[in-house]
């Protein structure tokens, strides 16, 4: 009797088995400490890696001829060392000073060029000229040299030269060229009108016409300067000086005029003044320099 209901709550227990289904799948549980899984290597990642951009590289010379603060347009004049230099020997030129000059644009001042006429020891030698700009003493310096082939054989017979450096433009300041060591000449616009002279009071100036005058340099172009003396009333006057062009009757004209601050406490000395003013270069004609209505002189082209 026992053994049958034995038997009978086994087949029991079968039977409420089957009928309960299948062991239900745990859910996961996420806690907020929980990472995420890597993506799989062999699936590319859908963002792209942000490109980084590389800044553009800027050269700290700006191209030939840029207008600037007077420095580093230096325009190329054909005289520059060559890349086959290292091979030659340098040798010395002999340079006449007396003879060379600054040259100035006759239509616009701001551009500047240098004249240089001298010899080189023989025909085999070659004109080298390196500029170095204006930077901080307004100083514009030019290195003059030969280079030779040494076994070249060649007639020992001096071969002249004469060669036009172009500087460049400037709009402001005043500038000295030194060729070799040497002083050569100066320019600027030191004397011109300048922005702030419209909160200033225009005054006069004594000019002495007689101990001014005009001086030309002969070349490949005639180069004229004006050559002005005169007394400011005191220190706190500035001199300015304005530049009309030649005419169509080639006359040229000087303004020459004061400006000062009223407000200002002067010492009432007279202050003298010599300033040489270019006036450019001339090739032909016949010309006639006024200042403040006076002829200072007549020159020829």
């Amino acid at each position: 009797m026992r053994e049958k209901c034995i038997v009978s709550l086994f087949v029991v227990t079968l039977l409420l088995a089957a009928c309960a289904g299948p062991t239900p799948t745990p859910i996961p549980v996420v806690t907020e400490n929980s990472v995420y899984p890597s993506p799989i290597s062999n699936v590319p990642n859908t963002y792209p890696v942000p490109a980084v951009e590389t800044p553009p590289a800027y050269s700290p010379y700006p191209a030939p001829g840029t207008p600037g603060d007077g420095y580093l347009a230096i325009p190329l004049s054909g005289f520059e060392p060559q890349p086959g230099d290292a091979k030659l020997t340098r040798d010395k030129v002999f340079l006449d000073l007396k003879s060379s000059s600054v040259v100035f644009s006759e239509s616009l001042l701001t551009q500047v060029s240098v004249l240089l006429n001298g010899n080189l020891s023989d025909p085999c030698h070659q004109l080298r000229v390196v500029v170095t700009p204006a930077y901080t003493q307004n100083e514009i310096d030019l290195e003059i040299y030969s280079v030779v082939d040494p076994s070249t054989v060649c007639i020992a017979v001096e071969s002249p030269f004469s060669a036009t450096i172009p500087l460049g433009s400037y709009s402001t300041g005043q500038y000295e060229v030194v060729v070799n060591g040497e002083r050569l000449g100066e320019f600027g616009t030191a004397y011109d009108p300048q922005p702030g002279d419209n909160k200033l009071r225009r005054g006069e100036v004594t000019l002495d016409m007689a101990a001014s005058q005009l001086i030309v340099t002969s070349g490949e172009a005639n180069v004229a300067s004006a050559v002005l003396q005169g007394d400011l009333p005191d220190p706190c006057h500035q001199l300015r000086i304005v530049f009309t062009p030649a005419d169509a009757h080639n006359k040229i004209n000087l303004e020459v005029y004061s400006v000062y601050n009223p407000q200002s406490i002067c010492t009432m000395i007279i202050q003298q003044f010599q300033v040489i003013y270019p006036l450019g270069s001339f090739s032909s004609g016949h010309y006639s320099v006024y200042v403040n209505g006076q002829l200072l002189g007549e020159f020829d082209g």
